[in-house]
């Protein structure tokens, strides 16, 4: 999802069309239930979906240190899905 949203960003930094983007990437290696569903997940709110996502993403994290499994991106993912979404993260 963030390499979605980030590459959607880069394309609209170069005035390309969302929709073009998108249909290109579900043709290529970069498909994914994310990309033939970005109009519904690029809706999803901080306080709802995203928090959940933020949710699964710190239980898996806490799973990988409790069986000293090193899950670098799953940590990358979880500092930076609002980021990468446009959203603002919801008060702690």
């Amino acid at each position: 999802m963030n390499a979605v949203a980030e590459g959607l960003r880069l394309g609209k930094h170069y005035n390309l069309p969302q929709e073009e983007i998108i249909n290109l990437v579900k043709v290529s290696t970069g498909d994914s239930w994310v990309v033939r569903n970005w109009s519904d997940v690029s809706e999803w709110t901080a306080d709802t979906a995203l928090a959940v996502l933020q949710k699964d993403l710190i239980a898996s994290y806490n799973l990988g240190i409790k069986h000293n499994v090193s899950l670098p991106f799953n940590a990358l993912s979880s500092t930076q899905l609002y980021n990468s979404m446009g959203k603002e993260k919801p008060k702690a």
